[in-house]
């Protein structure tokens, strides 16, 4: 199938079942499942071809990096999986479509999206700032007066 890559897998990780990497396969065939070389879990990756030379991977990444080790299969990092995952739980696959751009409509959908929900966020967070500030500026006004007619 090819997408699943034993690697090192220093931890001795037993791997995906087979149920689930042929779920994988059917959800995306770019994504890879690689036993990490730093941690007790999983790399979720992607296929892409890696525009950089092996001196600036080398340059810009640890010696025994996960990142590394995947760029050496020509590997994007997506995510982590832990090794005791449930197999069987839907919402991995439920939260991979909730991150993939190609399936939310393209990168510039997402990042309007994303953008648009941020400066909404920043404009009620300022609402809120503005009313508290009112109310304090108030508050501090009725003092100003009590304190001058006394």
């Amino acid at each position: 199938m090819g997408n699943y890559i034993p690697d090192v897998n220093r931890f001795k990780l037993a791997g995906p079942p087979k149920f689930w990497l042929n779920k994988l396969w059917d959800f995306d065939s770019s994504l890879v499942v690689v036993p990490s070389r730093q941690d007790c879990v999983y790399r979720l990756a992607q296929r892409r071809k890696l525009r950089l030379t092996d001196a600036i991977v080398n340059d810009a990444l640890f010696n025994e990096s996960d990142t590394k080790m995947l760029a050496s299969y020509s590997l994007v990092p997506v995510t982590t999986i832990l090794a005791t995952a449930n197999w069987s739980n839907p919402y991995l696959f439920v939260e991979l479509a909730n991150r993939a751009p190609w399936r939310l409509g393209g990168a510039e959908k997402v990042i309007n999206d994303i953008e648009g929900r941020e400066r909404a966020d920043e404009m009620k967070r300022n609402v809120q700032i503005d009313a508290m500030l009112t109310e304090t500026a108030k508050s501090g006004w009725k003092y100003y007066k009590e304190k001058l007619v006394k």
